[in-house]
């Protein structure tokens, strides 16, 4: 099965100054369609810079194909140079909220995740409706660990894009992290049961499955937390979170040689799970770990899951800004631009 890409971010708008008759407008028109190109990221390349060196398409059409090579480079990993782009895109058209988002989204690939706040709140400050900067930052605290602030950019984005798949779940994990169990049962129960759920891989379901299954552990729900556990180990009997919660589990009933256990066939598949090595710690097993880890909660998979190639919906890059997760670029020459659509 061809693999399907995301979509960039930014596509190429209408090119303005060139009229239909001329003959420099099919190659401008060639080079738009390829610069939006998603599945060839060095042809996108190579068409993104010669439209960006053509100063007859003005300032926002030139850095609308810098954000497109930036996007282009992101997707190869060549994160120096999509930092470049976004930069010097910002600097054409200052007032376009994508760029600082875009740049944004590759400091948290690399881990800078203060530059990667300061990003996406500068986005904000150009458009107060830019879901994808109130998710992006909300990323970004998550990853610094504080849940309180992840969840209230989570509430904004999920404000302006009700319902959507990738930010329950993400808003789950948070809550979760946040000590808000109510919240982390009810948007992980929502995620369970909408149509994208199912066209995640099963390791990537089990784990959303015992994200709930620890919520559920904190509100002393004991019985639920048990059958997703169970449900979960079902669908990826090697998931060190999944093992771990069930460690919980025991440890709540009193169980505690079958905690330990657990504890420590969790963290002989994921060694550096903190929920196991608290476990540990607590039990007197040797699973030791700072004081300030002893009450962090514990979020599995950071990033958001991505639906499984063999499903027969689209495999999407999650950390993709969209505007909805089933919609494509696509370019329609009868207009001279590229579009969303429905993926194929």
């Amino acid at each position: 099965m061809r693999r399907k890409h995301a979509p960039l971010t930014i596509v190429l708008v209408v090119l303005v100054g060139w009229t239909a008759v001329s003959p420099a407008h099919s190659q401008v028109s060639r080079q738009d369609k390829a610069c939006a190109d998603t599945t060839d990221a060095e042809a996108a390349i190579q068409a993104c810079t010669q439209l960006y060196e053509n100063r007859g398409l003005g300032k926002r059409n030139r850095a609308i194909a810098l954000g497109n090579r930036g996007a282009a480079y992101k997707s190869l990993g060549r994160y120096p140079e999509a930092l470049a782009d976004f930069e010097q895109a910002s600097e054409l058209d200052s007032d376009n909220p994508q760029y600082y988002g875009q740049r944004g989204d590759v400091h948290i690939r690399t881990g800078e995740l203060d530059a990667a706040i300061e990003d996406f709140t500068t986005a904000l400050s150009h458009s107060s409706r830019f879901a994808w900067g109130y998710q992006g930052r909300g990323r970004a605290y998550f990853a610094k660990g504080d849940g309180a602030k992840a969840v209230a950019d989570f509430n904004e984005a999920l404000r302006l894009k009700p319902g959507d798949f990738i930010l329950l779940t993400q808003r789950g994990r948070a809550s979760n992290l946040a000590k808000l169990y109510d919240q982390a049962v009810s948007d992980l129960s929502k995620a369970m049961k909408h149509a994208k759920f199912e066209t995640l891989l099963p390791k990537e379901r089990a784990d959303l499955i015992a994200q709930r299954s620890f919520a559920y552990v904190k509100q002393r729900r004991l019985s639920e937390a048990r059958t997703d556990v169970d449900d979960a180990l079902k669908l990826a009997p090697k998931s060190a979170f999944a093992i771990g919660v069930g460690g919980l589990i025991d440890e709540e009933d009193g169980n505690r040689d079958n905690a330990r256990s657990a504890f420590n066939r969790a963290l002989a598949i994921e060694p550096d799970l903190q929920l196991a090595k608290a476990g540990l710690d607590r039990l007197g097993g040797g699973g030791q770990v700072d004081d300030a880890d002893k009450d962090r909660e514990p979020v599995a998979q950071s990033d958001p899951p991505k639906p499984s190639r063999e499903s027969s919906a689209r495999r999407k890059d999650d950390d993709e800004p969209r505007d909805d997760p089933e919609m494509c670029a696509k370019y329609v020459p009868e207009i001279g631009r590229t579009v969303k659509i429905k993926c194929d």
